[in-house]
């Protein structure tokens, strides 16, 4: 494992010559910096799903709540003045006098609306999120319909009428004053103070969107349907109502936040100026922590993880069980890709291959993080009053029957398959060892195929797969946060898996106003999930931290979130 602390010199080189750009005299050191591998991949709340990109949304915007930086929990935030009905399905919400965007310019409640609305009109990965509010799904599904019926017709010298646009009036949300929204819920949601504290419900400050600076915005006369350039996300023309503002972002290199003078909470505001500074590389990201030039390092390699750990000499090594379950996923549709029978649309082959894994020498051999070993797919105890139901064992033996039951005793028939994975970090390992205990429990032989991370998230949304690894981190506190990814009808479900019991549960939750008999029925949805096999559960993820005792405001919380307004370094 020595070599993992070698870094080639042409690399030292390069590194050095980063650190000076960043430490150069006219660019002072940052209060707090943090190391992010990669880079962000989007910065409008409209289509931001990455966990890197919502922490930094923390920082920049703020919701009608806001999360406890210690606790995570949901607490009020820019709205001062939060009323609840009776029946608990209206929501009034009072923005604060105080609540400012970046330019100065009030924070009002046609911001949210604007979001909001735009959230349904061009849809993101967390629109359904918006499902709950009363007549939203409705307006979405209406307004798509148009969208796609100009679409049909645009490049016609004499388009047909597409008739009047569906009326966003219908909507459950309202604005009686400048300062006020009030939503109407189609039923009594309990976590809807926790969508309101996620990224998908931050306001927009339109005016600033509309700049006549950024060209490539796009308006269909036909249907009024907005195309807004993203250049609105980048510095100088990104306005925000949260912490900070974003003052520079530097592909692959720097980005830079600065506390945002208008803010109405800035007395919290822990450190002034943030940098998050990027590593693709994870062992220059490690030496970038080491020298001091960073204060926290958000994402620890693995292998370096479990090699300090083995040491036992590092207390700035901090971890922690995750949000999250990391698992492999089986195409569910009738037919595979390449129009083949699908063997993994039966259920008992599914069950097969799932209880012929020995996932503990997955975790013994490739893990090394003590991950807790998943026989489920949401994470055990993570929510309150919620009861994991039993899952799949590791049972060759009942695994060899179910795949003779299916047709194929001793695997004789099955054909090959391809298990497929992105090429980074330690999944092909993963699926190595998966290939090899199918190979040996059951008789099956199959293919392994490694992707760069962005073609394999477009085949494995398409269903362009046999098997493929996948992972679920919950977004907030809730079990739907888990089990909505899996309905029939969810544009995440990649697995194409469609069980009638499931939904029906799944939407009997979404009704019932117990609390105890609410998280009865998303257990039994779950042993539903569990049971048909659509997913192998793997391990719970574990989260790596490294930062020194001088930094505060880094919470060890499962959700693997830090709202960055709390971090600082002491200096």
């Amino acid at each position: 494992m020595l070599r993992l602390l070698v870094i080639p010199t042409c690399l030292v080189a390069l590194l050095a010559a980063s650190i000076l750009l960043w430490k150069s005299p006219a660019d002072p050191r940052a209060d707090f910096t943090f190391i992010l591998r990669g880079d962000n991949k989007c910065l409008d709340p409209n289509g931001m799903s990455w966990m890197q990109d919502i922490r930094l949304a923390y920082g920049l915007w703020e919701g009608l709540y806001t999360l406890d930086p210690a606790t995570l929990k949901p607490i009020p935030g820019c709205a001062d003045e939060i009323g609840i009905d009776a029946t608990k399905t209206i929501y009034t919400f009072h923005i604060r006098d105080n609540a400012r965007w970046s330019n100065g310019d009030p924070v009002l409640a046609g911001d949210f609306v604007f979001a909001w609305r735009r959230m349904l009109e061009t849809p993101g990965d967390y629109t359904y999120l918006f499902h709950y509010i009363r007549g939203a799904q409705e307006y979405e599904s209406q307004y798509a319909q148009k969208v796609a019926e100009a679409a049909k017709t645009a490049g016609d010298q004499q388009p047909a009428p597409i008739g009047p646009m569906p009326d966003f009036a219908a909507v459950g949300i309202e604005t009686p004053d400048r300062k006020t929204i009030r939503v109407t819920l189609k039923e009594p949601i309990p976590f809807f103070p926790a969508l309101c504290a996620f990224p998908s419900f931050f306001p927009l400050n339109e005016r600033s969107m509309w700049n006549p600076a950024l060209h490539n915005t796009i308006v269909d006369k036909r249907t009024g349907q907005v195309t807004f350039d993203q250049h609105f996300t980048r510095p100088p023309y990104l306005i925000s109502n949260g912490p900070y503002y974003l003052a520079d972002w530097t592909f692959k290199r720097r980005l830079r936040m600065i506390a945002n003078d208008y803010y109405w909470d800035r007395q919290h505001v822990r450190s002034r100026v943030i940098d998050q500074i990027y590593f693709d590389e994870p062992m220059a990201a490690y030496r970038t922590y080491n020298d001091g030039t960073a204060d926290w390092l958000s994402d620890v390699d693995p292998d370096l993880a479990a090699a300090i750990l083995r040491r036992g000499d590092r207390p700035d090594l901090h971890m922690f069980s995750g949000f999250g379950t990391y698992y492999f996923e089986f195409n569910c549709l009738p037919k595979l890709p390449d129009g083949r029978t699908n063997p993994l649309y039966d259920s008992r082959v599914r069950r097969a291959l799932s209880m012929a894994i020995d996932k503990q020498s997955i975790i013994d051999e490739v893990g090394r993080l003590h991950q807790p070993l998943a026989t489920t797919y949401i994470p055990p105890g993570i929510f309150d009053g919620y009861t994991s139901p039993k899952g799949l064992p590791f049972d060759i033996a009942a695994a060899k029957k179910l795949l003779a039951e299916a047709g194929y005793p001793g695997g004789r028939g099955f054909g090959r398959l391809t298990i497929l994975y992105n090429t980074e970090g330690m999944h092909g390992d993963i699926a190595k060892m998966l290939h090899r205990q199918w190979q040996l429990n059951l008789g099956i032989d199959m293919d392994l195929s490694g992707l760069e991370i962005k073609t394999f998230g477009e085949r494995l949304h398409s269903q362009q797969y046999d098997i493929a690894r996948a992972s679920w981190i919950g977004d907030y506190d809730d079990p739907t946060t888990f089990t909505d990814k899996y309905r029939s009808d969810a544009d995440g479900n990649d697995a194409k898996w469609k069980n009638a019991d499931y939904d029906r549960l799944c939407a009997a939750a979404e009704t019932e106003t117990d609390p105890a008999k609410r998280m009865n029925l998303l257990s039994d949805a779950e042993a539903i999930l569990l049971q048909d096999a659509p997913i192998l559960p793997i391990y719970v993820y574990v989260n790596c931290y490294m930062y020194r005792a001088n930094v505060s405001g880094i919470p060890l919380n499962p959700k693997n979130m830090v709202i960055l307004k709390s971090a600082t370094a002491g200096r």
